[in-house]
């Protein structure tokens, strides 16, 4: 079993570790974990280990967003990749107006994952500072980053919330 603990802001500096109070049966006991033996609950951690939530839910969304065409396709099995064509055009060239309304928000926000717009990137990347919608730093799934400009990058329609993380990082 996992769970998550979160530590007071007012013990942080003191804390160093966890003393579990257990029972079975007739018989107590007493185990200690250690602050080094803990896994810290962050953005690669979730990513590691909820991936699978992710990918679905994400395809769900997906599969909630298509459109019957009138050839008769539900939509194809399109994979999000930020290319420059709406899903179908690949295959029936049916619209589907939620995937439409989805790239008409083309504010790019810190957390949104994205490509670029030429397809010359193998993997996404996450935005993790912007300035004025305008010009983005990028962490690149290979471990790379730099700043990129908005003409230059498009949206997958991932997004992770980095923000709480990247805010407790400014408070150490």
């Amino acid at each position: 079993m996992k769970y998550i603990i979160e530590i007071k802001p007012e013990y942080k500096d003191s804390f160093k570790g966890l003393i579990i109070l257990g029972a079975k049966d007739s018989d107590y006991f007493v185990d200690t974990l250690m602050v080094d033996d803990l896994e810290v609950l962050n953005s690669d951690y979730i990513n590691e280990h909820f991936s699978d939530l992710q990918d679905t839910a994400y395809q769900r969304g997906l599969e909630d967003g298509k459109a019957v065409s009138d050839k008769g396709c539900v939509g194809c099995k399109w994979e999000g990749n930020g290319k420059d064509h709406s899903p179908c055009d690949y295959c029936c060239n049916c619209y589907s107006s939620q995937w439409a309304a989805k790239q008409t928000d083309d504010e790019i926000k810190v957390g949104d994952t994205v490509n670029l717009k030429d397809g010359s990137r193998d993997n996404d990347g996450i935005v993790t500072k912007s300035w004025d919608n305008d010009r983005h730093f990028i962490m690149w799934a290979d471990g790379s980053g730099g700043v990129w400009d908005k003409e230059y990058i498009v949206k997958t329609g991932r997004h992770f919330d980095i923000s709480s993380i990247l805010k407790e990082m400014q408070n150490d």
